[in-house]
Order: C-alpha cells, then structure tokens, then sequence
C-alpha cells in the first residue's frame, strides 16, 4: 500500500504540482487548517507536507497541533529562507523544511527519508527503568510520567535505539533537526544538557555519556 501524504497549502497551484509529481504515493490535499484536521481524524495519514503561510491557522501552529494530537512527521513549505523561520518551524516539531520553490523531486528525496527514519524507528523501548513509547510519545519512568520536549524526546529515543553503540553527533543533528540545518551545532549541547537535568531529577537509571571527538551514549547505570 502507497504511504498516504497530506498536503497542506491554501494555493491551489502547488497543492497540484505536488499532487502530480508525487507518483509514487497516495495524495490528500488540504487548503487550510480545518480541512487536514479534518483529514487527520480519518486516521489515514502517514506524513503531511504543510505550507508556513496560510489564512487562519499557519503552517507554524498547525505543525504543533499535529506533532501534539496526531504524531505524524512534517515537512514545511515556505518561501522564505531566514534562519528564523527554520527554527520557528523546528521549535514546532517539523521533521524538515523546504524552501520555495522546490522541485517535487526533491520533495520526494525528503519525504523517503523522513518516513525511512519513521518508519526504521522501534516504537517501544526500554532501558533500565525508562520505558519510551515512540508512537503515543511518551516516557515513563517508575510508573511516572516524564514530560519532555519534542526534540528532546527524538534525541532520547535515538540515543536508547543506538544503545549500546554511540550516536555519532553529526547523525543526531541530521536526524532530528533535519541534513540541511544550518543553525548552531551546539544546540544539540543544550538539548542533551536538559535532557539529563530531567533524567536526574526523575531518578532515571541511565545516563548519557559523552564520547569526545564522536557522540554521544545511553547506557544503564
């Protein structure tokens, strides 16, 4: 069965450039919020493709709302190519970004790899006593609950995937902030900081363990 994409863009003429070049799977379009929503809640949506700049709700909101009560990968659209808005759209939980204008050959380059990281990822795993759930995005330590941000949970479930080997820091970045990220590299420094700070304070049985020169490692304490 084709994977199903859900476009989401209010100009008509990019909703069918993209519906056209995307062959090789099952398009939906939506032109605003309330229509994906309304294609969300069927339930057969793999991945959506949703534009910055819509009337009403925009990409932005629309991307948090998804990753929130839907946990489908996103990519954004926009035609603006500032750093600002690249993080705007990662803050959100986007998965990638294409600026335009694109060749749908390369949105589809993007889709693949985004749904081959989807799809390669365990939706259970446990490691001491931190049990992490990928598909309903959630972490329970103790029995308890631990809220974490969305890119601290994709850099959480990609180092206890990897676990025992280390997560080589330049493939972290790429699969979570997507290959093209152009902000600082440091930022996964500050993401794994937190990340331990919440993992202490929860009385996690593992810990993350820097490897100088190469990554990062969870391992079992």
């Amino acid at each position: 069965m084709k994977p199903s994409i859900l476009i989401v863009d209010d100009e008509k003429n990019i909703r069918e450039m993209i519906s056209h070049g995307l062959i090789d799977y099952q398009v939906t379009e939506a032109a605003d919020a309330e229509q994906a929503v309304q294609e969300l809640d069927k339930g057969h949506i793999d991945l959506c493709v949703v534009d910055v700049m819509m009337p009403g709700m925009n990409g932005f909101l629309l991307c948090e709302d998804i990753k929130q009560y839907y946990q489908k990968p996103v990519i954004m659209l926009t035609a603006r190519s500032e750093l600002n808005d690249k993080r705007q759209a990662f803050e959100a939980g986007s998965d990638d970004y294409v600026t335009k204008p694109f060749s749908t050959e390369e949105l589809q380059f993007r889709i693949n790899a985004v749904l081959s990281r989807y799809q390669l990822s365990p939706e259970h795993l446990k490691l001491g006593n931190v049990d992490l759930n990928h598909e309903s995005y959630e972490v329970y330590i103790n029995d308890q609950t631990l809220y974490l941000p969305r890119k601290e949970f994709e850099l959480l479930h990609k180092l206890m995937a990897h676990e025992p080997k280390v997560a080589k820091r330049d493939v972290l970045i790429t699969e979570i902030w997507g290959y093209d990220f152009d902000g600082d590299e440091r930022t996964i420094d500050v993401h794994v900081k937190r990340l331990r700070k919440r993992l202490t304070a929860a009385q996690a049985t593992i810990e993350i363990m820097t490897v100088r020169g190469v990554g990062y490692k969870v391992q079992h304490v």
